[in-house]
């Protein structure tokens, strides 16, 4: 004789599956929560301890410093700059190679699509020297575009991946009967084809704005001039080697956070269409 009810055991599941999910959720959000109160102390609370989760005098004192800091106020305009360019120049690429992976026959064509995948798999610190030569023989150290250019490695592997996926998703007859009534390739790509991948696009723009704005590697290394720094290297000088300014770190990282949050809540459902549809076929 059974204990348990098949009903018992399916809620018991999924009690389970919402403990873990809580647990996560928790985990996750505490570490941004407790950024963000240290974000709301004085400088001289942020070090007291122990320390405190709630702020006892809220000031947004931070907040102003970083906002009336010039050297922070550039690098977050160059961060714009910078991983919306990039972005655009990702999906572009990324578009026509998806494209031509989904709908042309080649020679090579699955070991050419692995190798880009490999890519992926390539740590970026391997690259540095490499690249630092190369822009240095070009004359692109030191400004956006160089970065601009750089970030494409470190997206567009994967953004190739997602689109050639979603474009295979999308049914070859809709192509041909465009084709069919004198539309050319390019006009099928541009009317028909990219229209309805609006959601793998969306999906492909956030990864590779994501990638950008969060990057710190390359940008430390490539462009540290106060003219082309970003904004995630201009927060490293609140961080010195006897003292940690807190308080300005964290609003820092707030508002680090703001761009890529506001993002995926404005493009939630194009997103998760993008996801879900992207991934039937691979």
């Amino acid at each position: 004789m059974d204990i348990f009810s098949s009903k018992q055991i399916e809620m018991i599941e999924k009690s389970f599956v919402y403990i873990a999910l809580f647990v996560f959720i928790g985990l996750t959000l505490f570490p941004l929560i407790w950024v963000f109160t240290t974000s709301l102390k004085p400088n001289d609370e942020t070090m007291s301890f122990p320390p405190k989760l709630i702020p006892e005098n809220v000031t947004l004192e931070n907040y102003w410093f970083v906002f009336t800091n010039s050297t922070i106020v550039k690098s977050i305009y160059n961060s714009l700059i910078v991983s919306f360019g990039s972005m655009i120049l990702n999906v572009t690429i990324c578009a026509f190679a998806g494209y031509a992976l989904a709908r042309f026959e080649f020679k090579a064509k699955k070991i050419f699509f692995s190798f880009i995948l490999g890519l992926f798999t390539i740590p970026i610190v391997i690259n540095i020297i490499p690249l630092y030569i190369i822009l240095a023989n070009l004359g692109l150290l030191n400004s956006l575009v160089s970065l601009i250019l750089t970030f494409q490695i470190l997206i567009i592997p994967l953004n190739i991946m997602l689109l050639k996926n979603y474009f295979e998703t999308i049914p070859r007859e809709l192509e041909e009967s465009a084709l069919i009534d004198g539309c050319s390739k390019l006009g099928v790509l541009r009317k028909i084809t990219i229209p309805l991948s609006m959601p793998g696009f969306a999906v492909a723009s956030i990864f590779s704005f994501i990638f950008s704005w969060n990057e710190f590697v390359l940008p430390i290394v490539l462009a540290n001039s106060p003219n082309s720094t970003l904004f995630q290297v201009a927060l490293y000088q609140f961080i010195s080697l006897y003292r940690i300014e807190w308080g300005y770190l964290s609003a820092g990282i707030i508002i680090a956070l703001l761009p890529v949050i506001i993002l995926i809540i404005v493009f939630q459902r194009q997103m998760i269409k993008g996801f879900t549809l992207g991934s039937i076929k691979g």
